[in-house]
C-alpha cells in the first residue's frame, strides 16, 4: 500500500470516528430532553392527583409507569455514553498510531559515557547509520533521522533508542531488512522493532505468550513459533528450525 493511501485511510478513519462521536452526542442530548419531559410530566400528574384527591392506588400506578419509562431512558443514555467513550478511545488510538508511524525502536545499542547533548546524539546517530548502510544495505542519510533519543533513565543496561524517520516507506524498508543483523557478529545482539501503542504492545505480549505455549507443546522439536506482522495485524507463525 502506498504511503499516500495509508495517510488517506487514517484520515478517513479519524473523520468517521469523529462523526460517530458527534452522532452519539446528539443522541445523549435527545435522551436528556426526554428525561426532562418525563420529570415535568411526573410532577404534573402528581400535582393533579393531589388536587383531585385521587386514591393512593391510582397514584402508585402512575408513578410506577413513569419510573419505568425513566429507567428505560436512563439505560439508553448509559449505552450511548459508553459508545461515545469507545469512539473517543478509538480516535485517540488512531492518533497515537499515526504519531508513531515513522518510528523504530532499537534495543541493546551501547551507550556512550555521559557527555554533552551533541556528543550523545552523534554517537547514537552514527551507530544507527552504520547499521542501516553497512548491515542492512540501505541508503539512509543523517537528514532521514528527524528525532532520536533514549527512553528512560540511564542505568546499568543500555536504554532503548527511539528514532523518528523521514518517511513510513523508509521505516518499512528497515523493518524488512532486520534479518540481516544476525549475519554480522558486531550487531547480532541488536534488535529493531516497531514503535507500538499501548494496545498494540498488549496484543504483542499476548501473542508472544501464545507462541511460547505452542512451542512448548510442539512434539517433534523441529519447529519454532514467532510473532510476525505489523502492529495491529500481528499473528503467530510456525517456522522450521534452522539446522
Amino acid at each position: 500500500m502506498r504511503l499516500d493511501q495509508i495517510i488517506h485511510e487514517v484520515r478517513e478513519n479519524n473523520t468517521e470516528t469523529q462523526k460517530k462521536v458527534n452522532d452519539n452526542e446528539q443522541k445523549i442530548q435527545e435522551l436528556q430532553r426526554q428525561m426532562n419531559e418525563i420529570n415535568v410530566t411526573m410532577q404534573s400528574v402528581q400535582d393533579e392527583l393531589q388536587m383531585k384527591d385521587e386514591s393512593p392506588k391510582w397514584s402508585d400506578i402512575v408513578n410506577q409507569a413513569v419510573e419505568s419509562k425513566f429507567e428505560t431512558v436512563s439505560l439508553g443514555l448509559n449505552m450511548v455514553e459508553k459508545s461515545i467513550e469507545e469512539s473517543k478511545k478509538k480516535a485517540l488510538e488512531l492518533k497515537d498510531k499515526e504519531g508513531r508511524r515513522n518510528n523504530v525502536i532499537v534495543y541493546k545499542v551501547p551507550e556512550c559515557p555521559p557527555g554533552s547533548y551533541e556528543a550523545v546524539i552523534k554517537h547514537d546517530s552514527d551507530f544507527f547509520l552504520e547499521v542501516c548502510t553497512d548491515v542492512l544495505g540501505l541508503d539512509v542519510m543523517q537528514d532521514d533521522i528527524k528525532k532520536i533519543y533514549r527512553i528512560g533513565k540511564r542505568g546499568p543496561e543500555p536504554r532503548p533508542l527511539l528514532i523518528q524517520l523521514s518517511s513510513g516507506m523508509l521505516k518499512n524498508h528497515i523493518m524488512e531488512s532486520t534479518f540481516k543483523l544476525r549475519s554480522i557478529e558486531k550487531f547480532r545482539h541488536v534488535v529493531i522493532s516497531h514503535d507500538m501503542t499501548k494496545d498494540e504492545r498488549e496484543q504483542c505480549k499476548r501473542l508472544v505468550e501464545e507462541a511460547k505455549e505452542r512451542e512448548s507443546q510442539e512434539p517433534s522439536g523441529e519447529y519454532i513459533f514467532r510473532v510476525r506482522g505489523p502492529p495491529g495485524d500481528m499473528k503467530v507463525v510456525k517456522l522450521r528450525k534452522r539446522m
